[in-house]
């Protein structure tokens, strides 16, 4: 690992490399054994060939307890047009830690390494339902909102030269939805952690439950992650073209969702 210039006396912004498995947490997992550890770990192994940056707080006291992840837009894993800008996938901060201004230090960090490549500014997508992190963090450090999309996504951007071109979200998110046709559709990567135990428990159900074979869709490019039918674009799950979840979900959200929200019955049992 190489410490950043950014590090302070007590803080240390450490880089992680291809030769850092099982050696620090990821998203908040931290046993290299699990295996939604390594299907991320062995996503960003590839993705830092494509400039993928990951970097991590570490504190004397509570070793690692925040994690920023980005990449030149034109690479990003989400539906934005964002071309010369660095952009942030996620930003993680344990929640005993929140408050101590080390979510800005993560953010600083990205916006030199923007500065240092000469890019026009650094965007992030935003929500305010769950999952993802609110906006509030990146207003105080500078970013404007400048495009929203159903049901809480922001787009924000800091830029570092108002003339610089505006990033934007890739839109048409009906029209790409309709491409999935009827059924179950679940849209995976490994830039989730998460979408590995999410997959298996929603394939389980559909199967056991409703009788239902889902098609599963893995995206294995930012290209595909930026035709996505939504902004967060890597982790999601449509029902007859409808997005029913557009992030990761349990087994027991997604039976409320199957039979609450679209009137699905489980199979009668004799």
């Amino acid at each position: 690992m190489k410490t950043s210039d950014k590090a302070k006396a007590e803080v240390q912004i450490i880089e992680m490399t291809p030769k850092d498995a099982g050696k620090v947490p990821l998203c908040g997992h931290k046993d290299p054994s699990n295996e939604g550890y390594q299907h991320k770990f062995q996503w960003i192994k590839k993705r830092i060939t494509e400039g993928l940056k990951v970097k991590m707080l570490n504190t004397p006291d509570d070793g690692v307890v925040g994690y920023i992840e980005y990449v030149p837009g034109e690479r990003a894993w989400r539906a934005v047009n964002a071309e010369n800008y660095m952009f942030i996938h996620c930003i993680y901060m344990q929640a005993r830690c929140k408050g101590r201004g080390y979510g800005t230090l993560l953010i600083e960090d990205c916006v030199k390494d923007a500065k240092k490549a000469n890019m026009n500014g650094v965007a992030v997508v935003t929500r305010e339902g769950t999952w993802m992190i609110g906006k509030e963090l990146f207003l105080k450090n500078g970013f404007e909102e400048v495009e929203k999309a159903l049901p809480d996504f922001s787009l924000l951007v800091k830029k570092f030269k108002k003339s610089a071109p505006t990033p934007s979200f890739k839109g048409q998110w009906d029209k790409k939805r309709k491409t999935f046709g009827r059924g179950l559709t679940i849209i995976t990567s490994g830039q989730c952690p998460q979408n590995v135990k999410m997959v298996n428990d929603i394939t389980e159900i559909a199967r056991e439950r409703y009788g239902i074979e889902p098609r599963i869709v893995v995206y294995k490019s930012y290209r595909q992650a930026q035709n996505a039918p939504w902004p967060f674009a890597v982790s999601g799950v449509l029902y007859d073209g409808k997005l029913v979840a557009d992030h990761p979900i349990s087994g027991t959200r997604f039976r409320l969702i199957m039979e609450k929200e679209l009137g699905i019955d489980a199979l009668k049992r004799c």
